[in-house]
């Protein structure tokens, strides 16, 4: 069979070509044609997609700034540092009668009891007719956490016989900012710890 009598068969058997083909519906598919719906419509997910991005955004900006702020903050904390608390000044009395040896009696728990303000502290620096002391422990009265003495004694570093020296502790009571000649600003030993103690209820 060569391909024209192919060609012939086939066109034979095509249902196109017989009468027996069914005729097309016209009028089905004019109605199809004209109740088509063309409109192009936008699903709501769609129109949200551009604003998504910029609204991540946004947040990263606000993020971002808020942290800046806080950052900066901090680092400005840091960079300063806090005053420095003044020290506590207190003047030492003069000695205007014959000398302390004749004129202080005996230290007792009584006599410190009346003072507003003793510690415990460190000779740190001797400038002149100035002591500075870094407070160890507060018995009573103050917080500050160093105390300046002035006017030691007509201008010499000593009380009672007692020598400042710096890397020494004494023992100081006061009274209306005035430290006694008497015994006011000693070197500290377990016996004057000891009283006080017991003056002022450690």
């Amino acid at each position: 069979m060569n391909d024209e009598e192919l060609l012939a068969r086939m066109r034979a058997i095509d249902p196109a070509r017989t009468s027996d083909a069914p005729q097309p519906d016209i009028n089905r598919l004019l109605e199809a044609t004209m109740t088509a719906d063309t409109t192009v419509r936008t699903s709501p997910r769609t129109s949200d997609r551009p604003r998504r991005p910029l609204l991540l955004a946004a947040a990263a900006a606000a993020v971002l700034t808020v942290g800046a702020g806080i950052t900066w903050g901090v680092t400005a904390t840091r960079d300063t540092p806090p005053a420095a608390a003044a020290p506590l000044v207190l003047t030492v009395q003069q000695d205007t009668g014959g000398g302390p040896a004749t004129a202080c009696a005996e230290l007792d728990v009584t006599t410190l009891r009346q003072y507003t303000t003793a510690f415990e502290g460190t000779a740190t620096s001797i400038d002149g007719d100035q002591i500075t002391l870094r407070v160890d422990h507060w018995y009573r009265g103050e917080d500050a956490s160093t105390v300046r003495l002035d006017n030691i004694h007509e201008g010499q570093l000593e009380s009672f016989g007692q020598e400042f020296a710096v890397g020494q502790t004494y023992l100081v009571y006061a009274k209306d900012g005035k430290v006694p000649v008497c015994y006011g600003d000693a070197e500290a030993t377990p016996k004057l710890r000891s009283l006080y103690d017991r003056a002022f209820g450690q």
